[in-house]
């Protein structure tokens, strides 16, 4: 696609669906973000496995963050490519394939990687040394999502081995608490305590038995409020409140963000009685969580999504044409974004760039 025939050009020149970026309402949520961490002394490593696109990567690092996150190796090597040079893989990267990318990333970046396991460990280790590179270690924890880490009393054994093994190099702890954030208000500030308490006892455990722990790693967009203000982390790993969705905003209650992540669709079939069609399936939205949000009509709202088409209800007193437009907010832009190859970049309903989506479909 050439870009250059849209820069200048009023949002509706694009064809739909078309997916865009509120460029001013981004930047306002990435610096909240920036100042609350600043505010509390935690550096902010953003989460990027949402938006896919090395250009907002490169974005948020420019406005202050400290490097991204990642959920694959795949998701690296699109980063690396695109300029990023300070990486964490906050997930376990196993099997000699992708230890062996991993490899070539760190030749070119500075990158860490969460591990739960020995083998593992010693895998990663094997081919570093060899290859004369060091990766950089986070022990992953089960801060209690009961998906990936080790309980507390299996940090050590870990953390004694990265210390004892060449190739790799502690760094210190990531905890994520992925299943806080669909809680209640105080359900969530009484559970997040009780991860950042997890994490500090980790910590304090390690440290008293002479591992420096430079690093303690975690916290979602869904809690960052509460885990980035505790005490247990230092550095934020949240990313998905800078793009926001309909999961974070009235799901999980962020406060004080805005929307900055749009769908543009166009009416195709009017014929059903206060209901209009939109040219915008789960294929353009996604819909694992949810259904998106129509936010250019008041009254409107999604029905229903098949693979191509979305069901709107509308006041059947408003007369509604073909080619009209509505402006949809994804339910969760993770689920999103993916979906798409291109992100219009948006200031005040006139489109000043086209950042490629060059993660979407990186899933190994």
């Amino acid at each position: 696609m050439d870009k250059t025939s849209f820069i200048g050009k009023h949002i509706d020149y694009a064809d739909t669906p078309v997916l865009w970026l509120n460029i001013d309402a981004f930047d306002r949520n990435v610096i909240r973000m920036n100042e609350f961490c600043n505010k509390n002394s935690v550096i902010w490593r953003p989460h990027v496995k949402a938006s896919k696109s090395p250009d907002l990567a490169l974005r948020l690092i420019n406005s202050g963050a400290v490097g991204i996150t990642c959920a694959k190796v795949s998701e690296a090597e699109v980063m690396v490519a695109g300029g990023v040079r300070d990486l964490l893989i906050a997930n376990e990267i196993v099997g000699n394939t992708k230890i062996n990318r991993l490899i070539e990333i760190s030749k070119i970046a500075k990158v860490c990687v969460a591990c739960d396991d020995e083998q593992n460990i010693q895998d990663i280790s094997k081919i570093a040394s060899d290859s004369n590179v060091i990766i950089d270690v986070l022990v992953d924890l089960n801060v209690g999502m009961d998906r990936c880490g080790v309980h507390l009393d299996k940090a050590p054994v870990l953390a004694k081995l990265v210390s004892d093994l060449p190739g790799v190099r502690l760094r210190g702890l990531m905890g994520y608490e992925g299943h806080v954030m669909g809680l209640d208000s105080d359900d969530k500030r009484d559970v997040s305590k009780d991860v950042s308490e997890l994490i500090s006892v980790a910590r304090r455990n390690l440290e008293s038995q002479g591992f420096e722990i430079e690093i303690c790693s975690g916290g979602g967009t869904g809690n960052y409020w509460h885990s980035a203000s505790l005490g247990g982390i230092n550095e934020l790993q949240a990313g998905g409140g800078a793009l926001m969705d309909v999961n974070y905003m009235e799901q999980m209650n962020v406060p004080n963000h805005e929307y900055a992540l749009f769908i543009n669709a166009q009416i195709v079939s009017t014929t059903v009685p206060g209901q209009v069609v939109l040219d915008s399936g789960w294929k353009t939205t996604g819909r694992h969580t949810g259904l998106p949000k129509v936010v250019s009509h008041p009254d409107a709202k999604v029905k229903s999504l098949s693979a191509e088409h979305g069901m709107i209800s509308v006041d059947s007193n408003h007369s509604f044409n073909h080619g009209e437009r509505m402006t949809l907010v994804p339910h969760y832009s993770d689920s999103t974004v993916l979906l798409h190859r291109n992100l219009f970049i948006v200031k005040n309903d006139i489109v000043e760039d086209v950042w490629e989506i060059s993660g979407s479909g990186a899933l190994q």
